[in-house]
């Protein structure tokens, strides 16, 4: 065997390694001093490439929604001023103390109204130490206004539709709350049934629609669907129909279920679930506008716990989330949720800023049908 021949055999290796540039004759001895050198810094290059790639490798980077645990376990707590329902408030708490058990939750839930006045009074005294909050459309307005909410984009928030969430970054809603005509069907058949809001104003109808007497939102929401003029036409004939007034949707869905009166603007998951429950209610899913009263939920501009509050939010508004959201016989807002709620209707979604001539509709609406 040649003396030579077991230094062209790791010449050929080295060169099918790729380790050193490939050149007709030479050997590993004959490598210059330059040569070694870029064999060296190859090797380097090639190791910190791989670390690179197992950095930010998915199993080895940490994402987002882990900072975003790491920091809530470091504050511990988190502040919920919630105004949605107590059921629905603790099935929320429930489900992200199972997720998060290091976290602990202290809640404040009321009404809109008494939420957003608890809120403005004390943030007011300086005392306010809410982290995360969900409250009406109108209400959520003010907080805006008052620089009382911060921006917080959730992942999630990309899975909403255009009006149930805001385009600059501070809410997404967490479900909506239709107001629709429902109908007793004891008293009136399906086929006889208003399809359209002109339909109530048939003479058949006068005295027999029952309506809440702050339905301030619904009127707000007509007008901006049709158009002042015709909206403000069309509610002067209906106020000429004499609609049965009561305090509030809830009781007059309740009541049109007795048949105290025929027909009924109530709330679509109300009128659902006494119809589940065996009592002579449907309701109308074509009458457009369904003005549909949103649920935003927001981080809070005084958070002292931001990385919990953001969770909260995500939570409430991941798949997971919108499906217990569901489960209360909410409509869930996410739309890759389905309900049977949403089925046959279009939504025209409350935009906050409607709160801005709030006083003013509030005012127009009593004119209307009180005086």
């Amino acid at each position: 065997m040649p003396a030579n021949a077991g230094i062209q055999v790791n010449d050929a290796i080295a060169r099918g390694q790729g380790w050193i540039p490939a050149s007709a004759g030479m050997t590993i001895s004959g490598a210059t001093e330059i040569e070694f050198s870029e064999v060296i810094m190859s090797t380097h290059t090639r190791a910190l490439a791989i670390l690179i790639a197992l950095l930010i490798w998915p199993p080895f980077r940490l994402s987002a929604a882990d900072d975003l645990i790491a920091g809530a376990k470091k504050e511990g707590s988190l502040v919920l001023y919630l105004s949605t329902n107590l059921t629905d408030a603790n099935g929320l708490v429930q489900l992200f103390r199972q997720k998060y058990p290091f976290i602990n939750v202290n809640l404040f839930r009321a009404d809109n109204e008494k939420l957003l006045n608890r809120i403005l009074t004390e943030s007011t005294a300086g005392k306010f130490n809410g982290d995360t909050i969900m409250i009406s459309s109108f209400e959520v307005r003010v907080l805006l206004q008052k620089k009382l909410l911060q921006k917080y984009v959730s992942p999630h928030s990309q899975a909403y539709p255009e009006g149930f969430t805001d385009k600059d970054g501070f809410w997404t809603s967490v479900y909506s709350i239709p107001r629709v005509i429902a109908y007793n069907t004891n008293l009136v058949k399906p086929d006889v049934a208003p399809k359209t809001f002109d339909d109530v104003l048939n003479p058949r109808w006068k005295g027999g629609f029952g309506m809440s007497d702050s339905a301030t939102l619904w009127y707000t929401g007509f007008l901006k669907f049709a158009g002042e003029e015709k909206g403000r036409d069309f509610m002067r004939k209906l106020a000429a129909q004499k609609p049965a007034f009561r305090d509030s949707e809830t009781v007059i869905i309740q009541l049109l279920g007795a048949g105290e009166f025929p027909l009924g603007l109530v709330y679509s998951h109300q009128a659902a679930t006494m119809k589940k429950r065996g009592a002579p209610v449907d309701w109308v899913r074509t009458a457009q506008p369904i003005v549909t009263g949103l649920k935003p939920i927001a981080l809070s501009a005084k958070a002292q716990h931001p990385n919990a509050g953001k969770l909260f939010i995500d939570l409430a508004l991941s798949k997971e989330g919108q499906e217990l959201i569901k489960s209360f016989n909410r409509i869930p807002d996410r739309s890759d949720v389905t309900s049977e709620l949403k089925e046959g209707t279009k939504l025209f979604p409350a935009d906050p800023r409607w709160g801005d001539s709030y006083a003013k509709c509030v005012e127009e609406f009593r004119e209307i049908f009180f005086k």
